[in-house]
This record gives structure tokens, sequence and C-alpha cells, in this order.
């Protein structure tokens, strides 16, 4: 989530005038990530093919959800707080986190692929010529874990 941050980073270098500033800001947005990581952790639960589904297709739902293009917006801009802009980065992304907990925390493959989408989600202004077929791409691969997992491949199988 750090590289994604550097252009806030230096726009709260610049904004402040002090370097100073920077560790502030981004300790703050780090420990919104490490609150999110932890209660993602301590609530995670081997989970089977269905939640794994609902909990893909429910992420892709979440990408057409004002709030969604709010936080993303509001993670594009300068906000003064790293906590802020950690709340905002957190809710532009919680859907593509959750769909990796769906998926798999442990696969590489999955964990890179959301790793991009995130970055450049965070980083390229929202344009629904991308977003929009995104969305529908996630949805799709929820309802294919519903019918048919063996087909997704890295999908960790239930416990």
């Amino acid at each position: 989530m750090l590289p994604g941050a550097a252009p806030a980073v230096v726009r709260c270098a610049h904004a402040s005038g002090r370097v100073r500033a920077v560790p502030q800001f981004v300790g703050s947005y780090l420990a919104v990530w490490t609150l999110v990581g932890g209660a993602v952790y301590a609530l995670y639960r081997p989970h089977g093919f269905l939640a794994a589904g609902a909990l893909v297709i429910a992420a892709g739902v979440y990408e057409f959800t004002p709030l969604k293009r709010h936080c993303r917006r509001r993670c594009r801009e300068s906000v003064r707080s790293g906590f802020a802009f950690g709340l905002y980065c957190v809710g532009s992304s919680i859907g593509l986190m959750l769909m990796l907990a769906a998926l798999s925390i442990m696969s590489v493959t999955w964990m890179s692929l959301i790793a991009v989408l995130v970055l450049a989600q965070k980083l390229l202004p929202a344009r629904a010529s991308i977003d929009v077929p995104l969305a529908l791409a996630i949805v799709g691969l929820g309802i294919l874990i519903l019918i048919a997992p063996s087909s997704v491949p890295g999908l960790t199988p239930p416990m």
C-alpha cells in the first residue's frame, strides 16, 4: 500500500513545507492499514467456495457504488492527515482486499494481480471505460467460483 501513497507523501511534504511532517503522515497512514490487516487476520476463517464466490461478487458490486467512487477520488486528492488518507484508501480498495481473502491470501498470483489493480486505481484517474468492465469481470469471476470452482486457478479449496 505504501508505494501507492508516494504521491500523497510528496504532496504532504510540499504543502507543509517541512520534511518533518512526512513521518507522522506515513506513520498514521500505515497505522490505518495495520489495523485493517489485523482485523482481517483476526476475523479470517477458512471458508467454502460458496462464501468465496459471494465475497468476490460483493467486491465486484462494490466497485459500482458511490462510496467506492468517493473514497477513490479522495484517495487521489490532497489530504492533510495520513490517517484520513489511509481511511479513504481503505474505502477505495476494501472490496479488492476482501476479494484477496476470498480467493487465497497466500497465493502469490492473486496477491500480485490484486496489488496491481489497487495500485492502478490509486494512481490512475477513474474511467468508466476501464472501471465498468473490471467490475463486471470481478462479478463474473465470483459467478465462475460458484458454478465451477475447480476452473479458477489458485483458488484455495475449503478446509
